[in-house]
């Protein structure tokens, strides 16, 4: 078949451009050679194309004179034409039938121009267990039944964070993906947030989780939990903006088979509930129209159980209502109910089975501007579905400023970034001090011989603490050039101060490359205790090791640099770096800053105890610790301790260290290798 060439003259400063958007199948990335300009000469835009009858009947006979398509007003000519007969329910599998020209008959047909992409999300916070696993059936049946060689799928979940958890990237191993889906079993559901507000005030719905109960009052819980509802429902749309940016350059059919009850219209301010949170029903509707802008279709299965059982609670009142809207604006389909396996299967063979992929040339720049396409056939009685539109590429400086935070939240909470897959290094958060806003200490040894792309003249270092609910805390940033030649053949540190009440907390460093958007994260959990003066509290310790020359970078106006951190107040530290990960040498001296609390009686008998773990043998091994030096700031008490690690055999220990007087005790405990 006839294949118009793309002739795309940029550099390849614009191929590290698309680099970060890793979710868009590797097959579909365009490969950009030549000197840098402004402007990619033409390029083949493709477009897919689903046309029905009046009965919904997909119409499969179209030649390509009978297609009429527009680009922002304009009639294009049409150059590229397939016409794809796959899976009708009922039918035999229908080979692709490419249109050529008579010299390329004879040739081996070229692969599909566009293929589809199914991506299976399992919501499984507001999910019931039930519909949870007739959905991962249904899930498994459909990638068993209905998948074309050419098709590519992912697997998606979100359990109550601003990131969905990528199980598996798009792509054509059938057997990886069945296994991620596998992979979900019921004790992967989290509801940390309720499917069914209290507030709403509806009769109980019996579930096969909740059989033979009985069911008390809930009025008194009823506010904390629409607030972490209302959170939740949040981070949802969230993740699905996220979902739709990394999706948004990604040519051909996307299709995003949606497993959940819904988001409950309490917690979208819709219908009796309008006085609610309403800005989050604004941003729903938003995702839903992003969503459609990058050309994903929405198939949702309404994951409730025993619906018959609450017929009398008026659909308006329940999560299924945002499932109707989410596939009304995307131009997917509302499947139903999940006992309604097989019809929905169907349902989506039936609408992504048969279609038309058409294909036009077009001058094309990097300005991010979004073109509107119409299609329609000459053909009566026929309904065209099509995408709406697509958007210009544009590099990573030209996002805008939500854009950004999108990249860098996904980046920051997501094991698995649907951005790309970044580079990860070790950082440690140690809480500094408690208080109604407590501090927490960042520490981190940037890896700069493994930046690669990351490093460069202009990169940010974003510092992050997010509640345990992913919502951002506290942040600072600073701007970063690696490439000064004081940074030069020298560990680089970097440390950041931040504050949050008392808490758990998910502590994130990110590293971001302002030209490209390639980054690095490193990541940390810790927590800050409620202030209580009359208690003992230690904290965990800062290890110290002999290093070469290092540089200390403050990651924010309130950050302490190293002098101020050690050497101000401990000479003893001028020439020794912090450990933040890796293995001691078995009888190694290592010398740890503890910050410790400590009531003003109890201060003159304070002493310290520290010993080892063997996590294999359960072996206890006592080890000497002595207190070289001691401060105060803020009303905390920090002490410079030497430790001597035994001549062990290597292994993995828990390293402990007590804090003792009066009776009371403390005590924190790190996890080491020793070598």
């Amino acid at each position: 078949m006839r294949r118009i060439a793309l002739l795309f003259v940029a550099t390849s400063f614009l191929v590290v451009m698309l680099r970060p958007f890793a979710f868009c199948p590797e097959r579909q990335q365009p490969k950009l050679e030549g000197r840098l300009q402004h402007e990619v000469v033409v390029t083949r835009k493709l477009i897919y194309v689903l046309v029905t009858d009046r009965q919904g009947k997909p119409v499969v006979d179209l030649q390509k004179d009978e297609f009429v398509l527009l680009d922002n007003g304009k009639e294009m000519k049409i150059t590229e034409f397939e016409n794809h007969t796959l899976s009708l329910p009922g039918e035999e599998r229908r080979a692709v039938v490419p249109i050529s020209s008579p010299a390329e008959k004879a040739q081996v047909p070229p692969a599909p121009l566009l293929g589809r992409t199914f991506i299976f999300l399992f919501d499984l916070v507001f999910a019931d267990a039930g519909g949870f696993r007739l959905g991962r059936e249904a899930a498994i049946r459909f990638m068993e039944t209905s998948l074309e060689p050419g098709d590519l799928v992912a697997v998606l979940s979100f359990t109550g964070g601003r990131s969905l958890n990528l199980l598996h990237r798009p792509d054509g191993e059938r057997a990886e993906a069945k296994r991620a889906i596998e992979a979900i079993g019921l004790e992967g559901l989290r509801p940390v947030a309720p499917a069914r507000p209290a507030e709403t005030a509806s009769p109980p719905i019996m579930t096969s989780g909740n059989a033979g109960t009985s069911f008390p009052s809930q009025s008194g819980r009823a506010d904390a939990e629409a607030g972490v509802g209302r959170i939740v429902a949040g981070n949802f749309i969230w993740a699905l903006d996220s979902l739709a940016q990394a999706l948004r350059y990604a040519p051909g059919r996307k299709v995003l088979v949606l497993y959940s009850n819904g988001l409950h219209p309490s917690y979208l301010g819709r219908g009796p509930f309008f006085q609610g949170n309403t800005d989050l029903g604004s941003a729903y509707k938003k995702i839903c129209r992003k969503l459609a802008d990058a050309n994903v279709s929405v198939f949702s299965v309404n994951t409730e159980e025993n619906t018959y059982l609450v017929a009398q609670v008026p659909e308006s009142l329940k999560g299924v209502s945002s499932l109707r809207e989410i596939t009304a604006e995307t131009g997917g389909r509302f499947l139903g109910d999940i006992y309604a396996v097989p019809d929905h299967l169907n349902k989506i063979d039936t609408m992504t089975g048969a279609y038309y992929v058409l294909g036009y040339p077009i001058m094309e720049s990097w300005d991010g501007r979004y073109h509107k396409v119409k299609v329609r056939v000459t053909r009566p009685d026929c309904e065209v579905n099509a995408q709406l539109g697509y958007f210009n590429p544009k590099p990573y400086p030209q996002y805008s400023d939500l854009e950004k935070k999108v990249h860098l939240i996904d980046l920051a909470l997501s094991e698995k970034p649907l951005s790309q897959q970044p580079l990860r290094f070790a950082m440690q958060a140690l809480p500094w001090n408690a208080g109604s806003r407590g501090r927490i200490h960042f520490v981190a040894e940037i890896p700069v011989d493994r930046l690669e792309d990351i490093e460069g003249p202009r990169i940010e270092a974003v510092s992050l603490v997010f509640s345990n609910l992913d919502e951002l805390v506290d942040s600072q940033r600073i701007d970063l050039d690696l490439t000064r030649p004081e940074n030069q053949g020298k560990s680089v540190f970097l440390q950041a101060d931040l504050s949050a009440p008392p808490g758990q907390y998910k502590c994130r460093i990110v590293l971001r490359n302002l030209d490209t958007g390639q980054a690095a994260v490193a990541a940390a959990s810790t927590a800050l205790p409620k202030p209580d003066p009359g208690v003992l509290r230690l904290y965990p310790p800062l290890f110290l090791i002999s290093g070469g020359p290092a540089v200390y970078i403050s990651g924010g106006d309130n950050s302490q640099t190293k002098r101020e951190l050690l050497t101000r107040d401990f000479p003893e530290t001028e020439n020794l770096v912090p450990l933040i990960e890796g293995p001691l040498p078995s009888g190694s001296e290592v010398l740890a800053i503890v910050r410790c609390e400590v009531p003003i009686k109890a201060l003159p008998g304070l002493s310290f105890e520290a010993s080892i773990k063997n996590t294999t043998t359960g072996e206890i091994t006592a080890m000497p610790c002595v207190k070289v030096a001691e401060g105060v700031e803020r009303g905390i008490r920090f002490f410079l301790l030497r430790l001597s690690f035994p001549k062990i055999s290597p292994g993995t220990f828990l390293f402990e260290l007590a804090g003792l007087s009066q009776g009371a005790a403390s005590r924190v405990v790190r996890r080491t290798e020793i070598i």
